[in-house]
């Protein structure tokens, strides 16, 4: 349709925002929102002075809707610079920051028309955005970012999301790094894994972040929530289990006393979260 892009859009906002209200000062939160905003922020608009420059490779317009933000990343660009697997890290990094920061999120990724303008000036708003919207409020109870099956499955079948030169094996396995299946058979970013080849100290920064994840979903549980709130830190509690067990089963159990001056073993058993 003229004047729309295909593009990767994403819903974000904050977990349980209208609870905070009741629990939080308002400079708290506005210091939460302030934080939020800067992890999500697009790209700066920019008029090049040629047209054959335009969407050399893809960008980000992140808009932002009360304690929502809507990113969108265009795909329609001379250079194919795999923008999917580039949005899923930035969405991941994301979810780092925002959890250092003792902020959980939850959110919904699609693909479709949007409408950016030539400079990613706006106004923003296309069905893509609807869809990302509506998959959020109605399908995503817990603490994640969901991806759309049907994105899951035109990534691998669509060039123009892939890194140049890359073969679809390639963007399978990128894909396959970063995201996991949960019991409903919702495809979502799967942060406490993917994480790890994103610290700069490595299994060091990554215990850590375990560490700081272990201690949110313990104050949340313990934090006098109702019955339907629980359920979300259940999720997560689950979540993080499982991911620490499987560290702990693909180490061998002295490993670790040089390095971190404790066997792996105890390290990781330190990080569950109890039922």
């Amino acid at each position: 349709m003229s004047g729309y892009e295909r593009c990767v859009v994403t819903f974000l906002d904050i977990l349980g925002f209208r609870s905070l209200l009741g629990r939080k000062s308002a400079e708290e939160i506005a210091s939460d929102l302030v934080k939020f905003r800067k992890f999500t922020e697009g790209d700066e608009p920019h008029q090049p002075r040629r047209m054959k420059d335009y969407r050399l490779q893809s960008e980000v317009r992140a808009e932002i809707i009360s304690d929502a933000i809507v990113r969108v990343r265009t795909t329609e660009t001379q250079y194919q610079d795999g923008p999917f697997v580039w949005e899923l890290l930035d969405l991941l990094h994301i979810q780092i920051d925002c959890i250092a920061n003792g902020i959980l999120i939850r959110g919904a990724m699609q693909i479709g028309d949007m409408h950016l303008g030539m400079s990613l000036e706006g106004p923003v708003f296309g069905q893509a955005l609807v869809d990302a919207y509506l998959m959020e409020e109605n399908d995503v109870v817990f603490p994640m970012i969901a991806v759309d099956q049907e994105v899951v499955r035109q990534h691998l079948k669509d060039e123009r999301l892939w890194l140049e030169g890359h073969s679809a094996r390639d963007e399978q396995d990128y894909a396959d790094r970063l995201l996991a299946q949960d019991e409903r058979g919702i495809w979502f970013i799967d942060y406490l894994r993917a994480s790890l080849n994103e610290m700069d100290a490595y299994y060091h920064g990554w215990i850590e972040f375990l560490r700081m994840h272990r201690d949110l979903i313990s104050r949340e549980l313990n934090a006098g929530h109702p019955e339907r709130v629980r359920e979300k830190f259940d999720w997560l509690r689950d979540y993080h289990n499982r991911t620490v067990n499987k560290a702990r089963r693909s180490f061998d159990v002295d490993e670790g006393i040089e390095e971190f001056g404790d066997r792996l073993e105890n390290i990781f058993a330190d990080l569950i979260v109890p039922e």
